[in-house]
């Protein structure tokens, strides 16, 4: 999939220029070296899907992952099984929903600060707050501050079903030295658990924003957001997890649709420490009509205490438009 979305930016960048020339075919100075660069970047992130495909195949291979089918042994938040099961073991999250549960613990259900939307859900009673800064910038010019990226994750009555509420953050951004400050807009969503076996669990989740932005950094209407998440547990250290998304943005009077793809490989470690790499896509990455973008990140988790959970990342986007962004952010979620 990835290799595919890559192909696609590619050719959408040649279309600029002219049919099947390279890089030293291409006269002018700015535009030949915006084509190296993006052409390195597009080498890198094909070996580095190469190297994750390599890696599912070579544990694959090895019996690492042994398949659970939903039809054996699956449990449905949305019809449980009137036949009582095994008691389960008490849970720092709260109430477990059986055997096999996915999300007892506060690791699991701790969704910042990847583009991957999680699964589990916050559990009847309790509250998780997620928060984080972020530092990104563009170009040697170009730098934007957020901070703080709070999003109040609420248990309902509901058996797997949590509110979300993304908070307002106050971005700075500065262009070659123009200054604009202000907020961004609120956001509310659902997110629910639809089913989970011994490795794989599924859940969807929805999130839209409020045009409340400050200072020109309102999206200026509603955005929405539709995401399809799964899971799936290869051994006791590595896991997978992936989110399907669309998105439905303004583009002043008119709205566009953005394709949002992701997978994340993460590795649990000793001393409640987790190490993760994800990849994510996002069609019209940089609004309607643009590009593919595509984001790569990597990080460590460490957990202080039972509800405590602290995070580091950096990541870098690829495509022809943000000519080598990064970004390096830490966060800290309280479950409670």
């Amino acid at each position: 999939m990835i290799d595919g979305f890559l192909e696609l930016a590619a050719g959408a960048y040649a279309a600029r220029h002219r049919a099947n020339v390279g890089c030293g075919d291409i006269v002018g100075g700015t535009d030949r070296q915006e084509c190296v660069r993006w052409t390195r970047g597009v080498r890198w992130a094909r070996g580095f899907s190469r190297l994750m495909t390599f890696w599912a195949v070579a544990l694959a291979t090895t019996g690492l992952i042994v398949s659970a089918p939903l039809d054996a042994g699956a449990q449905s938040i949305v019809a449980p099984s009137a036949t009582a099961a095994p008691s389960a073991a008490p849970s720092i999250t709260g109430p477990t929903f059986g055997v096999n549960d996915p999300c007892n613990s506060v690791s699991a259900i701790v969704g910042r600060p990847v583009q991957t939307s999680g699964v589990c859900t916050v559990r009847p009673n309790n509250v998780l707050i997620e928060t984080g800064y972020q530092n990104r910038s563009a170009d040697a010019t170009s730098t934007t501050v957020q901070y703080p990226q709070t999003t109040v994750r609420i248990g309902t009555a509901v058996p797997a079903l949590e509110v979300d509420i993304g908070l307002p953050l106050y971005e700075r951004l500065n262009v070659a030295g123009n200054m604009t400050a202000g907020t961004t807009d609120i956001g509310e969503g659902l997110r629910y658990v639809l089913g989970y076996s011994a490795r794989f669990n599924y859940g969807a989740n929805v999130f839209f924003t409020q045009p409340s932005g400050t200072n020109g950094l309102s999206a200026g209407a509603s955005t929405q957001t539709y995401n399809f998440n799964y899971g799936y547990a290869i051994n006791s250290v590595l896991s997978l997890a992936g989110t399907v998304g669309v998105d439905s943005l303004p583009d002043g009077s008119q709205r566009y649709t953005s394709l949002t793809p992701s997978l994340m490989l993460t590795a649990g470690l000793p001393s409640a420490t987790g190490l993760f790499v994800e990849a994510a896509q996002f069609t019209n990455g940089g609004g309607a009509g643009t590009p593919i973008r595509t984001q790569f990140m990597t990080g460590i988790t460490r957990g202080l205490g039972s509800r405590l959970q602290a995070d580091v990342e950096v990541g870098r986007s690829v495509s022809p438009t943000t000519r080598g962004d990064r970004f390096v952010g830490f966060g800290l979620s309280c479950y409670e």
